[in-house]
């Protein structure tokens, strides 16, 4: 974007995704943005290829702050558009509301059983509300939704999206995610539709022209000093040097990291026995993604859908072009599919994506191979970070490490969180207000 002219009293950040993004645009002025992509955007970039729009996975704007809503209203020119969420479970043969949790009509009577009569007992229990009581995910699902949600769709969906076994998962990453809808609301979802809203994301945000990028080209305009192909191969953190690929060193005085902390860990220098194993503690999940534009209109009128079961080897499916008609030719579809996958396994991709086909064939969301226009796979190395017992911990050591040399890191993969969009971008504010604050400290 400019000619990188090396400068000593900036605030230096590493990363051009949202939280990046949004430090440099609460900071106003005193900061440089490096980004090792030619683009900025990180995860909240789009493809464009034949008139299709496919974003980096599905992304979504979910507000549950009005601030966030009108800033980025304002840096999208009112390019934005809300939407009702209407989001489903495949499970059984058949299509229920989303959360499972609340819709059971349409299962079959054993499966509605098993569920009811496990989440009056779990509810007769006066400690199912205490999420710091239980030791794990899995004991939480039992405790606050019985064995037959836990059995049908709780577990299994979960254990295929994490990669791990829910007994490895500790509660730390709830935080609002899983709904918990009262017994009433239960009861009624059993016997009748129920249309009612549950969870932070019951509605979206998606930009009415454009892909999610264009909530990156918003900041874009609001920031300057944000430079492309700048890829960090070192970071000397007591020498407050940054070495980048191309050669250039970069001084600093405090330092704003994005990149995920196992790439972080790997450019630091001489960093203590007890931190490098904090650092290899670390674990996530991997994300395959399969974007298919599809010669065919009105395929679906939902918006995404989950899939609980292992004879799909997908655990979810987004339709595009129901968040926006501007990401696909006239009477196209665009489709995407999700299979998750523990990095360090060896996988077949080219056999995911005839996996992902041969089942979106079965549940009927296109007839033929011949429907299929493009296929652009995405490989997602960071896909969710993995809350186990070692994680809190790990990170806070790490964090506290950094901080030594004036070194914070942020974002969905710098904070090593499980994070909306939302929450990214309010990170690059938090981290704004909290160094304000230290400067004002005596």
């Amino acid at each position: 974007m400019n000619s990188f002219r090396p400068q000593k009293d900036e605030i230096v950040i590493l990363g051009a995704g949202l939280a990046g993004l949004s430090t440099a645009y609460h900071l106003k002025e005193g900061y440089i943005v490096f980004e090792k992509e030619s683009e900025a955007g990180g995860m909240a970039r789009s493809i464009y290829k034949n008139g299709y729009i496919f974003d980096y996975d599905g992304h979504l704007l979910h507000f549950k702050n009005e601030s966030t809503l009108s800033l980025i209203t304002d840096i999208l020119d009112h390019n934005l558009a809300p939407h009702k969420r209407n989001s489903w479970i495949y499970s059984k043969g058949n299509y229920t509301r989303y959360p499972f949790q609340a819709n059971f009509y349409g299962l079959p009577k054993d499966v509605v059983r098993d569920c009811l009569v496990g989440l009056i007992r779990a509810r007769t229990n006066s400690t199912y509300k205490r999420i710091n009581s239980y030791e794990n995910f899995a004991d939480w699902v039992k405790g606050t939704f019985g064995d037959g949600i836990a059995k049908h769709f709780m577990l299994p969906y979960n254990k295929k999206f994490w990669t791990v076994k829910p007994e490895e998962l500790t509660c730390d990453w709830l935080d609002g995610f899983v709904p918990v809808p009262s017994l009433e609301d239960v009861i009624t979802g059993a016997i009748t539709v129920n249309t009612r809203p549950y969870g932070y994301n019951s509605r979206f945000w998606y930009p009415v022209k454009g892909g999610i990028s264009e909530v990156v080209r918003g900041f874009l305009r609001k920031i300057k000093n944000v430079y492309l192909n700048k890829r960090a191969v070192t970071i000397d953190q007591r020498r407050k040097e940054i070495i980048f690929e191309d050669g250039t060193i970069k001084k600093f005085e405090r330092l704003i990291s994005t990149i995920p902390l196992p790439e972080l860990f790997k450019i630091l220098v001489d960093i203590p026995q007890h931190i490098k194993e904090a650092f290899l503690s670390l674990r996530y999940t991997s994300i395959f993604v399969i974007n298919l534009g599809v010669r065919r209109e009105d395929i679906t009128d939902k918006h995404w859908v989950y899939y609980p079961e292992d004879d799909l080897v997908f655990y979810r499916t987004g339709f595009p072009t129901n968040f926006s008609i501007d990401v696909s030719p006239p009477n196209r579809t665009s489709i995407y599919a999700e299979i998750s996958y523990q990095n360090n396994r060896e996988v077949d991709k080219e056999n995911f994506i005839k996996e992902a086909i041969s089942g979106l064939k079965k549940i009927g969301l296109i007839s033929d191979e011949n429907e299929i226009e493009l296929c652009i796979p995405m490989d997602i190395k960071y896909g969710y970070v993995i809350y186990d017992k070692n994680r809190n911990q790990a990170v806070e050591s790490i964090k506290h490490y950094l901080r030594h040399f004036d070194i914070y890191t942020i974002g969905r993969y710098g904070s090593w969180r499980y994070m909306s969009m939302e929450d990214a971008i309010l990170d690059g504010k938090k981290i704004v207000e909290s160094l304000r604050k230290e400067e004002r400290s005596p």
